[in-house]
């Protein structure tokens, strides 16, 4: 057997975070992908629409396929960026999940349109590579079609469970296959990568039909409308608030552009029935207001989400009245505690009557309790086992709950983003080197451009502003420097209102605040300590101690400064390597007239930027000199002529 045939493990997200899911399992030269999802942004992460995985170290591998275990975003999420950078890739999965994929891919128009997707059905078995025969086995989630996989490798099987639960009574899904699970543990599971999130929960998890039957009478309230926010892609769960609503005799609206995409591909493929109850959003004011149940998306307290705006009374169709319900049939996912609680209030600013804080009525996980896990671990007794999807603390738990198990001889491994477990041919397993890998961010077009000091930088101006200081210092007839300052800031001082005591503050901000500024600059000018980094930082610090005294505060300060006869940029203006003197003094007393302006943040990092004026001037000297080059060359031709 070759060195290189080993197992190895690599986690490249969904460890140490709630999503981002995504798994290699490697042998050989062979690589196996298990699910690729996004993760929402946390509360530090400001500005950026989501995290996706680090594939870099994909790039060159041998890559046999992409397995899915279902159609949530934090396991499909991020498909469209890798396809970018890994187009032939085949991708397997159940029918809904295929199904939610395609629209996801849909999305982007014609660019996906040549990718490779392959359906499978839950005890279906397929060969990739050499080296991996997969199955795949049905579970319970907040999903349909939801699957574990079965991987056999030369050195021994790996179970995946995916997203699971034991739901022994489910509302549209089928059971679990306990069965397969068991008969693989009885033929004997080298490693198991179990699901985490819910281990700190204790017995089983709750049935989806707990849901259904505590909305029913919920559902039968009169006093206004019912608003309910859940998941898109919680296709059981909209199922349950659907047929709640036909047994009341209401009418249902979906809000949210994912939610209604969803719905339709479920309905379609025969995963949901809607029983004719449906009614366009646009219409719910031709209904009775007390008829009308709203689903919606923005469990999450989400920017632009359907809730959010309903929140902000920003909403096209749906306007909170008194006496209106809102349920949130949802937990709130680690990270989004703040955004949810500020929605939360501002319903109830509006009137809103909230239901839902007692989880355990309207909301059911999809995820294992400690006793869906201990019996999974009974039934599989893996040689190995690694906890997956989940918060540190879920994979610290994770790993005490399963080594307590009586009777039961497993060794866990706790694994973060990057760590490889590696199996050798002797089956004993470590840990070893870890790959370097990094969060990606994506901020509308840009993909992996953000590193995370930027968030600190975001950070710092939303908490104290910015200050911009355009600093002007020119010589006059006299040979003295006539010096201007001029402040601009947003976010650090009050700029309108009525309030005369802020004003009479900020006025003396700005008038202390250019007076320090003109002295730091005259000082070193007499100095002649002249060069612009000097200038501009000696600037800032008269500005920071000036606020800081005045105000208590420390905005980020950029400084513009624009000088002349201080600091010539060298530039090349045109590369020719035939111009006469005449031309080369031309273009050079033009370059002596630009005003240069560096703009330097605090961190030093210097750029450079150019008024209008330097380009100006720079499309005047390009069009003299051209000119000038013309006349000569034809003054030679003429010469040549002649001769």
């Amino acid at each position: 057997m070759n060195n290189n045939d080993k197992i190895r493990i690599i986690p490249l997200g969904g460890v140490q975070e709630i999503g981002m899911n995504m798994t290699v399992i490697e042998y050989g030269n062979e690589l196996l992908i298990v699910d690729c999802g996004f993760m929402f942004p946390r509360y530090h992460m400001l500005g950026i629409d989501y995290v996706i995985p680090d594939t870099s170290y994909l790039e060159d591998k041998n890559i046999i396929g992409l397995i899915l275990t279902h159609g949530h975003e934090d396991h499909i999420g991020a498909i469209p960026h890798f396809l970018r950078k890994f187009p032939d890739i085949p991708i397997y999965g159940s029918r809904l999940t295929l199904a939610f994929l395609r629209a996801k891919l849909n999305d982007y128009k014609n660019e996906y349109k040549n990718t490779k997707l392959h359906e499978v059905e839950p005890r279906n078995k397929i060969q990739l590579g050499m080296n991996f025969d997969i199955e795949f086995i049905r579970v319970n989630h907040s999903i349909p079609d939801g699957v574990g996989i079965a991987i056999t490798t030369p050195l021994g099987v790996i179970i995946h469970t995916g997203d699971f639960k034991i739901d022994l009574n489910p509302t549209t899904d089928k059971f679990i296959d306990l069965y397969k699970f068991a008969e693989y543990g009885e033929n004997g599971v080298l490693l198991m990568l179990a699901d985490s999130t819910n281990c700190q929960r204790e017995g089983f998890s709750m049935s989806e039909s707990v849901v259904q039957n505590n909305m029913t009478p919920l559902f039968a309230y009169e006093d206004g409308m019912i608003i309910v926010a859940v998941f898109a892609s919680s296709i059981e769960r909209i199922q349950d608030l659907v047929t709640a609503a036909k047994v009341n005799n209401k009418f249902v609206a979906f809000s949210g552009r994912s939610l209604i995409k969803f719905t339709k591909i479920a309905q379609d493929m025969g995963y949901l029935n809607l029983y004719d109850i449906v009614i366009p959003i646009d219409k719910i004011n031709r209904y009775p207001r007390e008829k009308i149940v709203c689903i919606t998306t923005g469990t999450q307290g989400e920017p632009y989400s359907s809730l959010s705006l309903i929140a902000a009374e920003a909403h096209k169709h749906i306007k909170v009245e008194d006496g209106d319900m809102v349920i949130f049939s949802s937990s709130v996912i680690p990270g989004n505690e703040m955004a949810v609680t500020r929605m939360i209030n501002n319903l109830f600013d509006l009137g809103a009557k909230m239901v839902g804080e007692d989880k355990k009525l309207l909301h059911v996980s999809g995820h294992a309790s400690s006793e869906d896990l201990k019996l999974m671990y009974r039934l599989v007794k893996p040689k190995y086992f690694v906890p997956i999807h989940g918060e540190k603390r879920h994979l610290i738990t994770h790993i005490k709950l399963v080594e307590n198990l009586n009777g039961l001889d497993t060794k866990g491994f706790l694994l973060y983003n990057g760590d490889v477990l590696e199996i050798d041919e002797t089956l004993e397993a470590k840990i070893t080197e870890p790959i370097e890998i990094r969060n990606i961010y994506v901020d509308g077009k840009g993909v992996g451009d953000l590193e995370e000091s930027i968030f600190y930088d975001r950070e710092q101006l939303s908490l104290n502003g910015v200050v911009v200081a355009n600093v002007v210092a020119k010589k006059n007839a006299a040979g003295q420097y006539d010096i201007k300052v001029d402040l601009e800031s947003k976010g650090f001082t009050y700029t309108g209102g009525e309030k005369e005591g802020i004003i009479n503050k900020t006025e003396q901000l700005r008038e202390e605040g250019i007076n320090s500024a003109i002295e730091a600059v005259r000082k070193l000018l007499n100095r002649n300590k002249r060069t612009p980094s000097t200038i501009k930082y000696e600037v800032r610090e008269a500005l920071r101690k000036k606020f800081i005294q005045i105000i208590g505060r420390e905005p980020v300060i950029f400084v513009c400064l624009y000088m002349d006869h201080v600091y010539i940029e060298q530039q090349h203006i045109i590369e020719q390597s035939h111009i006469n003197d005449e031309n080369n003094n031309i273009s050079k007393n033009n370059i002596e007239n630009i005003e240069n302006i560096e703009i330097e943040d605090n961190n030093k990092e210097k750029t450079k930027c150019h008024t209008k004026k330097k380009k100006r001037i720079k499309k005047t000297v390009t069009k003299k000199n051209t000119s000038q080059i013309k006349r000569m060359k034809s003054k030679k031709k003429k010469a040549a002529k002649e001769s």
